[in-house]
Formats: structure tokens, C-alpha cells, sequence
């Protein structure tokens, strides 16, 4: 027993068991307690996962691939050599412009540029540039008429006198030009009846063969089979052809075509007339 000083008499016992109740921690402390070594345990994890890594480099890209000529496309299905094709197919940007400032000189002091001037802009961009779609002309030009074969996008040696002819400037004469056009369509039309007559069996060539649009792969046909270039065949090819024995069209053939011939159609006829 422990007395007090108001006389009250206390059981030892009692004071230590509120002693000890009062040092033991509450349900509500020990959850708070539990819930902060478990943080203190799982914050070292996630410091690890939040640790920067060092990331993988991406992959590098591809290089492009070069420009295909007739010996590597050799290989592929149903290929057939292009005769006088020698050089690489290389790619063509229509979009490519140079973007030629109408005046010249230091800002306060600038004038007009002359014709002359924004013209040789022209030409030296095109020089510069091989996406161009006259880059190899001026190329070709710049070598003189004794300088190294130049080829053109299609693969094939351009003609220097003719691109020198081409480079000429020419005086504006809208009756020469209607006049030269006429001739032109006239024997164009004229050839591709003579053509039809030659490259068909007998009474199933189209019946407007001057309007047909399978007349160039006439040709092209031509041109393979006695190994001439495309633009250099004539009527007289087809007639060669014609007696060493090739097969002959029948009604209806060349008349559909894929995607891929359109496209190598197109490299032919571009720039045709400036070829060797």
C-alpha cells in the first residue's frame, strides 16, 4: 500500500498497471508504426525502380537503297533487258526549285536582278543538285562535245549535239511551232498505221491504231527483240522484224497494262529525243 498526502491509500499494484498501460502503445500508434517501417522498407525498391537506366540506343536507319540498273534487275521475274539502257535508274524530284530572289545588293540598296542573272541561278542549282530533273543536261552540256558519257535518269547516254540544240535559246514564233507540231502529229499518226499493219496478224490490229495507247509498247517489243534502243525505232524496224519471223500480235493484246509497265513506259519516253 502507498499513502498519499490526502490520506488516500493506493495499491502499488494498480499505479504500475496504469504505469505500464499508459508506455504501451494504442492499437491506432501501432498501425501507424507498422505502416512506416513498411514504407522505410519498400522505399529503397522503389528508389531502384525510379533509378534512371541507361536506355538502348534505337536502331540505326537503313541505308537507301542504290539506284538499280539493267544488271541487277537482271534477276528479277519476267525481266527483259532494255536495250541501249547502260547507266544507273536514278530518282527524280519534280519539287526541286530553287528559290530564285527577284532582287540583289545589301538592304536600303537592292535592284532588280536581270534575266540573265535568275537564269544562271537556275542552272548552277541544277548543276548542284542531282534529284534535279535537268541535272544531268547541264552536266552533260558543261563536258563539251568530247567529254565522258553522260547517262540520264532512265540509264540512258544523252546526245551532247542535241542537248547543245536544246540549250539554244529560241525566238518565240507561234505559227513555226503550230506548224512544227502539225508535222509531227501528222507522221506520228501516219507511222503508228504503218506499225499496226506490221506488228498484228492480218485484220486484228486496232481500229484507230494512231490513238491507241499501246503503240510505244509496240516498240518496246520491237526494240527487245532486235536489240535496238526504244527511241531509235522506226517503221523500218518493225519491218525487219517482221521478216526475220517474230511472233505477231493477235486482237486484244496490248492493250491492258500493269502499274510497273507505266511506270518504265514513262522512263522511255522522258528525254527520249536529247539520247544517242
Amino acid at each position: 500500500m502507498v499513502s498519499l498526502r490526502s490520506g488516500k491509500a493506493v495499491n502499488g499494484s494498480s499505479t504500475s498497471k496504469k504505469s505500464e498501460s499508459s508506455q504501451k502503445p494504442k492499437p491506432q500508434q501501432k498501425a501507424n508504426i507498422s505502416k512506416k517501417r513498411k514504407a522505410e522498407t519498400e522505399a529503397p525498391e522503389e528508389d531502384k525502380e525510379n533509378e534512371v537506366r541507361p536506355s538502348t540506343p534505337p536502331p540505326k536507319p537503313k541505308a537507301p537503297a542504290p539506284p538499280l540498273g539493267d544488271s541487277e534487275l537482271a534477276n528479277m521475274p519476267g525481266y527483259e533487258r532494255t536495250p541501249g539502257r547502260v547507266g544507273p535508274i536514278k530518282p527524280e524530284d519534280r519539287n526541286c526549285r530553287p528559290n530564285i530572289e527577284p532582287f540583289k545588293g545589301p538592304k536600303g540598296k537592292k535592284v532588280r536582278k536581270t534575266a540573265w542573272e535568275k537564269d544562271e541561278e537556275f542552272k548552277q542549282f541544277a548543276r548542284e543538285h542531282e534529284d534535279h530533273p535537268f541535272h544531268e543536261l547541264y552536266v552533260c552540256f558543261d563536258k563539251g562535245p568530247k567529254g565522258s558519257p553522260t547517262y540520264d535518269k532512265s540509264g540512258f547516254e544523252l546526245d551532247w549535239n542535241a542537248v547543245a540544240h536544246w540549250m539554244e535559246p529560241q525566238t518565240y514564233n507561234k505559227a513555226k511551232i503550230m506548224r512544227g507540231m502539225d508535222r509531227a502529229v501528222d507522221k506520228a499518226q501516219e507511222d503508228a498505221k504503218k506499225m499496226a499493219a506490221i506488228f498484228f496478224e492480218k485484220g486484228e490490229a486496232p481500229e484507230r491504231p494512231e490513238f491507241s495507247n499501246g503503240k510505244n509498247y509496240w516498240k518496246d517489243r520491237v526494240s527487245k527483240d532486235l536489240n535496238v534502243p526504244w527511241h531509235r525505232v522506226e517503221v523500218e524496224h518493225f519491218k525487219e522484224w517482221e521478216k526475220k519471223g517474230f511472233k505477231k500480235a493477235r486482237r486484244g493484246e496490248y492493250e491492258n497494262f500493269s502499274e510497273q509497265e507505266s511506270k518504265g513506259m514513262t522512263r522511255l519516253l522522258i528525254g527520249a529525243s536529247l539520247r544517242k
